[in-house]
């Protein structure tokens, strides 16, 4: 384990991964990857090009999402989803969640996450699960209350959390298991909206439902379902996978634990520093087409010219992050990271993954103090998916 206070990201086993791209030699004046799907694409890493191209109204996710095109996955995704949509048709997806994934929106959720997490880790003390953070407390954590937002059975579980974890997390040669996941999720979400599932009526899906006959430009069934199918994945398995690495980090830097225990009053600044420095999967962020010509400070980009802003290098970029390899509780940086994006796809729950990991990190805090991880780090399973990345196991002593 290690105990030293001066912690890096490269003295965590397995924090990065392996780039899921391939450099290669350009005469361009700007670098460029090839991507797993066989495209070059222009690889933007300075923090100041990647907001600047995050922000850009003129670059297409949607010229992205065809046939073809240029990605990192096996193949499309569902055309309606939040990620593929560019304006006007995203504004008016994304306008049905703004208001309820605020800070001020997810605030009610506050009593619901904190007692789901001390309720897992007082099952977990007594011996009631098993010595697992992961299993008795994270997980419970982030699908009980994506449950919760959208109104659908918790004994659902069991079922559409095998759908979503295939989606994320199979290997990208899975292309039939992926497809037959996304289309069952799909399916199962388009019950509810169409009442062939009986949903909460105080949940997201029949707050909509129910209201949208009064709305100016209500969405389809379709469009209505392609962001709660984001909802759905990025509520449950991507707030998942940073909250679990936000721990892993923590208690295998025995010295990061401590600050927490010691300053809960600080934990809002310690969690935005682990945000920063770690990756959320293979991926930081999805491909992207010029309609034209776009300056940068490697030179000016051509129109249909697919581009990969890294925000996970972006997040380390030296000239906005001193020493940005160090995990720093004390930073002060003047410019907040990248993580959750910038501009329209910027992520619609930052408020929500802020307020769970910062409930979960207290209870253990407060209720196991000397929590430790039962194994050296390098040594726990891993989930090594197409979009996400995570430990698939956390045993602790306490």
């Amino acid at each position: 384990m290690l105990t030293k206070t001066l912690v890096r990201v490269f003295d965590i086993p397995n924090l990065d991964a392996p780039p899921y791209y391939t450099p290669v030699e350009s005469e361009t004046p700007f670098p460029q990857v090839r991507l797993p799907s066989g495209h070059l694409a222009v690889h933007l890493t300075r923090y100041e090009d990647c907001r600047a191209f995050l922000a850009d109204p003129t670059v297409s996710r949607t010229l992205c999402n065809v046939e073809g095109g240029p990605t990192f996955l096996p193949g499309t995704t569902q055309k309606e989803l939040l990620l593929n949509l560019d304006n006007p048709a995203h504004a008016r997806s994304r306008a049905t969640v703004t208001r309820d994934f605020s800070p001020r929106g997810v605030e009610n959720l506050r009593e619901l996450v904190d007692r789901t997490a001390r309720r897992g880790i007082a099952d977990m003390v007594a011996g009631r699960s098993p010595p697992d953070v992961f299993e008795a407390v994270l997980q419970d954590v982030t699908s009980a209350t994506v449950c919760h937002i959208l109104g659908i059975p918790l004994s659902d579980r069991p079922m559409f959390r095998v759908w979503s974890r295939t989606i994320q997390e199979a290997p990208p040669h899975d292309l039939a298991g992926i497809e037959h996941a996304v289309k069952a999720s799909f399916d199962y979400l388009m019950d509810f909206v169409r009442g062939t599932r009986a949903a909460e009526p105080t949940g997201f899906i029949r707050s909509y439902v129910d209201h949208r006959a009064k709305l100016e430009a209500p969405l389809s069934d379709e469009e209505f379902v392609g962001v709660l199918l984001g909802i759905l994945l990025g509520g449950d398995h991507n707030a998942l996978s940073v909250m679990t690495k936000s721990l892993y980090t923590l208690l295998s830097a025995p010295a990061l634990w401590i600050r927490v225990v010691e300053e809960p009053e600080r934990l809002p600044a310690m969690i935005e520093e682990l945000i920063r420095v770690i990756p959320i999967g293979k991926l930081s962020a999805f491909p992207r087409m010029t309609t034209v010509p776009l300056v940068t400070s490697v030179g000016t980009i051509p129109p249909d010219t697919p581009v990969y802003a890294n925000v996970f290098l972006a997040n380390r970029d030296p000239e906005v992050f001193a020493d940005p390899l160090t995990i720093d509780f004390d930073r002060t940086a003047g410019k907040p990271h990248l993580q959750f994006g910038f501009g329209i796809h910027s992520c619609m729950g930052p408020a929500l993954a802020r307020l769970e990991i910062a409930a979960v990190l207290r209870a253990l805090a407060e209720l196991v103090p000397n929590l430790k991880l039962s194994m050296e780090p390098g040594a726990l399973r891993w989930i090594n998916g197409t979009v996400l990345r995570r430990p698939d196991e956390l045993p602790v002593s306490f």
